[in-house]
């Protein structure tokens, strides 16, 4: 980045938010004009995908540029991380976290992910955000009454009954609307990191009423499912109701959309474009229809693990379509060549830069990986997905941690780490091994993982290639049943 001059940065992640649900990513029917907008004008990245998956892993890929998913699960900060915040906070430089994902401050082992930054500013009372105790409020809603797997809990009806008057007061938009004064108080900062964590739009899916009016029958009266069953669509919807499902999503996602660029308003009129790098991006999409189900908690198919990710930086990538593999254990090092900071070794990720510097640069990854703690071990080239399924006999899982909540099952492996063992139930549908090729079956429809022994080894292959390189835990290698190949 010889010549350039060094810049802010502001990272922007969107719970949730699937891909083709945006114009930029080819959906004729969602409303997205700010995003598209943004995108028109920057670097559109064609083969993102996840790292780790869900909610929290992902936010300690963002955080510590290292994959989270073959050492642990859901969980905080460790206290040796070397952080993205951390590391530009010790620099002399503002890093600032703001969010509405109530698990950051929670009180479990997933709390402390704004630690260490330079501040940070919360927005209370998200689905579970035990926030407003008033006994007076009174409130009704059907969902209530529905079965405990697709049932809110009673804090997210109190909490809004209490907070919502007009639009503003949604999550999404209080949270879009402190940024833009967060912006307006704190543009003179040099080379600043803004983090905007927002938990929209993540179930529950229940924006203000004209937004979801925009796509669902006007003649429907079955069931509203603002959040829909993780499981399948034909056991639990009707087509109606699936329909509605989708959307009051789609109405999530353009009220996300119009605070977005409530956002982008403010950072224009501050002049900050000539000076900031923005990332807009996901944690991973949800099913809502596609494979035949509703939620996220499955396999991670494409709706789930190729996401979204724009990039606007000043002087690089205007208008480009980047096909290269990318992660968020990239924006780690990416935030620290725009910063002019020298990044911590051990990082998994790469800086994004020369790839702004040259969209069609050759892909110098020939593969990558991404997956959920206990669950398959799956790796993409660009043409084939593998999910490397668990072996039946279910070997030992271990978590690798200082922090987890079971303590009397720590132990001390060879290698001085602590670790305790994890039991995780096998299912078979969700845990098998399964091989896709995606241009000739971009709907992952047809798994050819037996009529195509030659590649699936080839793909086995480099998976245990790709977790060498990360000097992953050696048991693995047999949970994955790779130690045969």
């Amino acid at each position: 980045m010889k010549g350039m001059e060094l810049m802010n940065t502001i990272l922007i992640v969107l719970d949730t938010w699937r891909r083709d649900h945006s114009g930029c990513y080819g959906s004729d029917w969602i409303h997205t004009p700010n995003i598209n907008s943004f995108a028109a004008k920057s670097a559109v990245f064609e083969n993102a995908y996840i790292a780790s998956y869900p909610t929290l892993p992902c936010r300690r890929d963002i955080l510590t540029g290292r994959y989270e998913f073959p050492w642990r699960g859901w969980g905080g900060l460790e206290p040796d991380d070397k952080t993205l915040a951390g590391v530009v906070d010790e620099a002399g430089k503002v890093s600032y976290f703001m969010t509405d994902i109530y698990h950051h401050w929670s009180s479990n082992s997933g709390s402390g992910y704004w630690r260490p930054f330079t501040g940070f500013d919360i927005v209370r009372g998200q689905e579970r955000d035990k926030y407003i105790t008033d006994s007076d409020i009174e409130f009704e809603h059907r969902a209530l009454g529905y079965p405990p797997h697709v049932r809110l809990k009673e804090p997210h009806f109190r909490n809004v009954q209490y907070i919502r008057r007009e639009e503003r007061d949604w999550f999404s938009p209080q949270l879009f609307s402190r940024a833009a004064r967060w912006i307006q108080h704190n543009a003179d900062h040099e080379d600043f990191f803004l983090m905007i964590d927002s938990f929209d739009p993540h179930e529950p899916w229940d924006p203000p009423r004209h937004y979801t009016n925009l796509y669902a029958d006007p003649d429907f009266d079955g069931k509203e499912y603002v959040v829909a069953p993780y499981g399948p669509v034909a056991e639990n919807l009707t087509e109606a109701e699936l329909k509605h499902v989708q959307a009051l999503y789609a109405g999530e996602i353009s009220m996300v959309d119009r605070w977005f660029g409530h956002f982008m308003d403010q950072v224009e009129k501050m002049g900050l474009m000539d000076n900031t790098m923005i990332i807009l991006t996901t944690d991973h999409g949800t099913h809502n229809g596609s494979h035949g189900r509703t939620g996220k908690n499955w396999v991670l198919w494409e709706e789930i693990s190729h996401i979204p990710l724009i990039i606007w930086h000043p002087q690089l990538g205007h208008g480009a379509r980047s096909k290269q593999l990318v992660q968020a254990i990239d924006y780690f090092p990416t935030v620290m060549e725009v910063s002019g900071i020298d990044a911590p070794d051990g990082l998994h990720g790469q800086s994004l830069i020369p790839l702004l510097e040259d969209p069609s640069a050759a892909d110098d990854r020939d593969a990558i990986l991404f997956g959920f703690f206990g669950g398959t071990c799956n790796l993409t080239d660009g043409e084939y997905v593998l999910f490397q399924g668990v072996e039946s006999s279910n070997p030992p899982l271990y978590s690798y941690s200082g922090i987890i909540d079971n303590k009397n099952a720590f132990d001390w492996n060879s290698g001085g780490s602590i670790r305790c063992q994890v039991k995780r139930k096998i299912v078979e549908e969700r845990d098998r091994t399964r091989l896709y090729h995606l241009p000739s079956d971009p709907e992952q429809e047809s798994n050819i993982a037996e009529t195509h022994p030659e590649e699936l080894l080839r793909m086995q292959r480099l998976m245990i290639e790709k977790l060498g390189e990360i000097d992953a835990p050696e048991e693995l290698n047999i949970r994955f049943g790779l130690g045969k190949i």
